[in-house]
């Protein structure tokens, strides 16, 4: 599913639909008008990347929930105090 090429998605992480290894990208501007969008990703050797895709071959990245928190359970007393 694509992405609309609005101001809104500045910020958020997408990655190219259509590369099964696609690095995980940052847009950084959009271009409504042509309807493309603009990131910046790390490559392997540690150097910033960009690249300009157009807004259909990308897709938001969803990010996963963290799983709630159950809280401990409070302490039993042994009974050995005296």
């Amino acid at each position: 599913m694509s992405v609309r090429a609005t101001e809104r998605l500045i910020g958020d992480v997408v990655v190219v639909s259509g590369l099964s290894n696609s690095a995980k990208m940052v847009v950084q501007s959009i271009n409504e008008e042509t309807k493309t969008v603009t990131t910046v990703w790390f490559a392997d050797d540690h150097t910033a990347q960009t690249g300009v895709f157009p807004a259909k071959a990308i897709d938001r990245l969803e990010q996963k929930e963290k799983p709630e928190r159950k809280p401990k359970a409070a302490a039993k007393k042994t009974g050995r105090r005296k």
